[in-house]
């Protein structure tokens, strides 16, 4: 599959709830900063009680989410897993295997953060219309 292009992202960002506090220049910088990422059934996104500082945003396909051995949810497009990242609380809380094919953007916490410090009103408004996230 082709790269997406930053403009690409930037529009995945715009349709996701996290990130609708954000303005179209931030999200510019977010689209420019994330690294997009292919995983195949089966692979794990991230590990139940492992060390990750990584956020993933969804664009396609879907997840199983375990915790304790148990599937507690699923996770598909439009949904950001791993954004306790961002608080620095370091252990992630559920496994998340993909059941499908599956497109993610991925982003560091520190990289988002300092998009953000340009204005600090941003910080507060991310993620304010999105319910939390299955898995983290």
């Amino acid at each position: 599959m082709a790269q997406m292009s930053d403009d690409t992202k930037r529009a995945a960002l715009t349709k996701i709830d996290f990130f609708k506090g954000c303005t179209e220049r931030e999200l510019a910088d977010i689209a420019r900063l994330a690294e997009e990422r292919e995983f195949a059934p089966g692979d794990e996104l991230c590990h139940e009680s492992s060390f990750g500082q990584l956020v993933f945003v969804i664009v396609g396909g879907e997840a199983t989410v375990t915790a304790h051995g148990e599937v507690v949810g699923e996770a598909g497009p439009g949904d950001v897993v791993g954004e306790l990242a961002m608080l620095g609380s370091g252990r992630r809380t559920a496994t998340l295997t993909a059941r499908t094919p599956m497109t993610v953007l991925v982003m560091e916490p520190d990289e988002i953060d300092s998009v953000l410090a340009a204005d600090p009103s941003s910080a507060k408004r991310l993620g304010r219309h999105a319910p939390p996230a299955s898995g983290e």
